[in-house]
């Protein structure tokens, strides 16, 4: 895991395709048009959704691509196309993040579920965390946003948090989950080793110095 403030590389760059019409000014005659590029960077501003960091085919290199406007693979004719709310539903909490792709869940197939309630399918690419920030540092607001890749013909990108993904591992999920879960939001406590009211040196093989 590494900290970032405002734009990180992603874990490992990947080749997709840009919309069109971003690149030239959102001119309407360029929708449904794409452009192959490598996505090589991630940015979080507050208040806004995540942007990327590009470069097209022909060596022009463009940063702050929103997510709405970015394939991981050149979408299947006919194929639905997001909007912006069903692919990220909450937008960046802060400039300072960090960036990690779990092991565990590496390339995972896993559904997500839209405002809308649409359960879309896809697979893992990796976890954004946001930190220093007041909403990340309040147990009920923090949210992480693992990054997933679109199985849905569309070759969207979404940026989900934890509560709107089931993964699919057949090796250990015995019960898949049919969306009617009894978790409830975490509760808004911080944890502290340092509150118990001995103190651990007096236990310890080692004595402070006098």
């Amino acid at each position: 895991m590494s900290h970032h403030c405002l734009s990180a590389s992603v874990p490992q760059h990947i080749y997709g395709y840009v919309a069109s019409e971003i690149l030239h000014g959102l001119d309407p005659s360029f929708i449904g048009q794409f452009e192959p590029c490598v996505i090589i960077g991630i940015t979080s501003v507050p208040s806004r959704a995540l942007m990327f960091e590009i470069m097209t085919e022909k060596g022009a290199k463009w940063a702050r691509i929103p997510i709405h406007m970015l394939f991981w693979e050149k979408p299947a004719d006919n194929a639905p196309r997001h909007e912006l709310p069903d692919l990220q539903c909450w937008d960046c909490h802060g400039w300072d993040f960090a960036t990690v792709e779990f092991e565990y869940l590496r390339e995972m197939g896993c559904e997500y579920r839209t405002p809308d309630g649409v359960t879309i399918q896809g697979h893992y690419w990796f976890t954004l965390d946001h930190t220093d920030n007041g909403y990340s540092q309040y147990p009920p607001e923090h949210k992480n946003y693992n990054l997933i890749k679109l199985e849905d013909g569309s070759g969207q990108i979404a940026a989900m948090p934890n509560n709107r993904i089931l993964w699919h591992d057949d090796s250990f999920v015995s019960r898949p989950s049919d969306w009617k879960p009894d978790y409830k939001t975490m509760a808004p406590v911080t944890w502290h080793a340092e509150e118990g009211r001995r103190n651990p040196q007096e236990t310890a093989m080692t004595r402070d110095v006098e």
